[in-house]
């Protein structure tokens, strides 16, 4: 949605290009880093990190107009991808609680309920919209 968003206000495919070509290039070292920070650190933190940075990045979209544009996205999209650096402590933190034996069913409900919310929200939604 992002590159369709700078599209149309403006952007060309060249420096949308390059925006997420830098943003990609300079999340790299981090990406090494968090490695080595979340072997000291709790993985709640990290949890709660990737909450507080989504929440940062929407904030910095929404301040995308005007002249300094250009800059809060740029920001946006940087802190977009260091949010998915953390991603894969999601992981980490459901080996560590569910059981192992029990891991299977659990992945399975994982999958189930958003996409039964989703077919009822949706089939709501849509019947108040109709109606």
């Amino acid at each position: 949605m992002l590159p369709m968003y700078m599209f149309i206000i403006g952007y060309t495919v060249l420096e949308v290009g390059i925006t997420f070509t830098l943003v990609h290039v300079l999340s790299i070292p981090a990406t090494y880093a968090v490695g080595k920070l979340f072997d000291k650190i709790a993985i709640r933190h990290g949890l709660v990190l990737i909450d507080a940075l989504d929440g940062v990045s929407a904030v910095l979209y929404g301040l995308a107009y005007g002249p300094i544009a250009p800059l809060m996205l740029f920001l946006g999209l940087l802190v977009d991808d260091i949010t998915r650096i953390f991603y894969p402590l999601y992981q980490t933190a459901e080996r560590i609680l569910y059981p192992e034996d029990k891991m299977e069913e659990v992945f399975a409900w994982h999958m189930r309920l958003p996409e039964m919310s989703q077919l009822i929200g949706f089939g709501t939604v849509s019947c108040l919209w109709v109606f």
